[in-house]
């Protein structure tokens, strides 16, 4: 495992070089790309970027699904030294828009179709910016014909602490926050994680995550190019297309989120023996709490040996804790497993002074952590920075627990009020934003409840505009415009008005509990 070596370019040209005959991605339709294939695109890629005048320390964009392009663009931007800006695949062209203006990338690279939607116009109207359009189905071959690729390669940066990738991550301000990974966050967490699960160089890793996830970038695609592991993936998740790559390839490890996990259960159900699995080992569970039946029935469903779960986020690289399932995290199935090893972790609650304390095991608090995978900030946002950071360099997780003396971690809640539906994070301030620039709404609180198949689900509370009969089925709509379909309200209550603190803030608390239980989309209103 070359783990001595943390730049993204100098992993890749040793994987290529260690064991250059070794699938390590193969995507749903195309044909597997070894490690020494992989490496000779990323060079050519390199001299693409090298042409279109991208050098040390400028942002490349990159829109697209999970493709070999994307990884591609990600190992050509480590070799010239860029930073790869990734653009979730279902943004609105408002949100792409802003991410653009936001970002400032010297070019964009878009897949044509996402989401079996044509957004080649899109891409090149939204923006000034010189884009190139991909076919992504033509996987290692993408970029061929476009200036640069026949060139001589450059020589490869190999820096492991310039910014690689900035990942969007919502923020409890609203706007989406800009996290910067190095390349010595992505491989050295990629690396851990592995160890800490078990994830071995022989195994062959089924990965729906997206790559415009923390998880999927790190935890599957430089996890497989740091140990050698061979990673199955598709453009996006759809529970055949997973069943039959673990199924075709022999997959032994499945990376998922619970509501992936719920929806591939669900399938085996309902098609009993359609797919032979028996080869998998080991499950790979993130991006949301997951109870304990739930995991029990996973394990079931797919024939896990070990279903192993993971907690983290995007500023951290972004595992922070592992629970591998093999009864050494105990109490069993409470923890989000063991803090990674070569982190520090600290709980830290607000004295009276308003000055932090590190307080022991029993005491609950913010969970902080420090260590080579931390983000070395937020790109271009000062004040953010600072928000996250302490003034000795620990980041501020914003979420509660409590921390046992064998570095065991227990989750019980959040200082943030991010809700995490289906692995996705929901901003409320972001969504709540779009709702009050609505004709006819006054005021809106958002909020996640409770949800078996998405772990939450987005409500919203809103309070018309005096005289206005609210239109909530328009307000739904025009919001779907807007927003991606993750952050869109499936849930909606129009009250008369917002209950609130002593201090005049939305009591967020009050207001879940005016969302009565329902189907997702139900309507209620209340007479003002």
């Amino acid at each position: 495992m070359p783990a001595s070596a943390p730049a993204f370019d100098a992993v890749l040209l040793s994987r290529a070089d260690e064991t250059p005959h070794q699938p390590l991605f193969t995507f749903a339709g195309q044909p597997t790309v070894t490690a020494a294939q992989y490496a000779e695109h990323v060079g050519r890629a390199a001299a693409v970027l090298t042409a279109a005048g991208v050098g040390r320390g400028d942002r490349v964009a990159v829109w697209s699904e999970n493709s070999l392009a994307w990884l591609i663009l990600l190992g050509a931007a480590a070799w010239r030294g860029a930073v790869l800006v990734t653009l979730h695949p279902g943004l609105t062209t408002p949100e792409l828009l802003s991410a653009l203006q936001r970002s400032r990338p010297a070019v964009l690279f878009a897949a044509r179709r996402i989401r079996d939607r044509d957004v080649s116009q899109t891409a090149s109207h939204v923006t000034d910016l010189p884009v190139t359009m991909m076919e992504t189905e033509l996987g290692g071959s993408v970029l061929a014909g476009q200036p640069g690729w026949t060139d001589r390669p450059p020589a490869p940066v190999a820096d492991p602490d310039r910014p690689l990738n900035v990942q969007f991550t919502s923020g409890t301000t609203g706007a989406p926050k800009m996290v910067m990974l190095t390349g010595r966050n992505l491989v050295r967490n990629a690396t851990w994680t592995a160890q800490a699960a078990g994830i071995r160089g022989d195994d062959r890793i089924s990965c729906p995550l997206p790559f415009a996830h923390a998880a999927g970038l790190s935890s599957g695609a430089v996890l497989a190019a740091v140990t050698g592991a061979h990673l199955v993936s598709a453009p996006r998740f759809h529970p055949d297309v997973v069943l039959d790559g673990v199924a075709r390839h022999r997959c032994t490890v499945l990376q998922m989120v619970p509501t992936m996990a719920t929806m591939l259960a669900d399938r085996l159900d309902e098609r009993p023996g359609l797919w032979d699995i028996s080869s998998l080992r080991l499950g790979f569970l993130g991006g949301a709490f997951c109870p304990p039946g739930l995991r029990q029935r996973i394990r079931q469903a797919l024939g896990l040996s070990r279903l192993a779960v993971v907690y983290g986020q995007t500023e951290a690289g972004p595992t922070i804790s592992v629970d591998p399932d093999d009864g050494s995290c105990r109490p069993a199935g409470e923890t989000v497993g063991r803090v990674l090893p070569p982190l520090r972790a600290r709980i830290v609650t607000v004295a009276r002074s308003d000055e932090e304390a590190a307080h022991p095991a029993s005491v609950e608090g913010e969970l902080q952590v420090r260590g080579e995978s931390i983000t070395p900030g937020y790109l271009d946002d000062p004040a953010a920075n600072h928000e996250a950071f302490t003034a000795d360099g620990w980041l501020r997780t914003g979420d509660l627990g409590r921390l046992a003396d064998d570095g065991t971690l227990t989750l019980t809640g959040r200082v943030k009020e991010l809700i995490i539906r289906g692995g996705e994070n929901v901003s409320p301030a972001e969504v709540e934003t779009a709702l009050v620039e609505q004709d006819g709404v006054g005021q809106a609180c958002v909020v996640g409840v409770p949800c078996a198949r998405w772990g939450e689900e987005v409500a919203a509370l809103l309070v018309a505009a005096p005289g206005v009969a609210l239109r909530v089925d328009l307000v739904a709509e025009s919001v779907m415009a807007r927003l991606a379909r993750h952050k869109v309200p499936t849930r909606w209550r129009v009250v008369p008005r917002l209950p609130l603190l002593p201090s005049g803030k939305v009591d967020r608390l009050a207001a879940t509990g005016l969302v009565e239980p329902s189907e997702p989309a139900a309507v209620h209103r209340e007479t003002q």
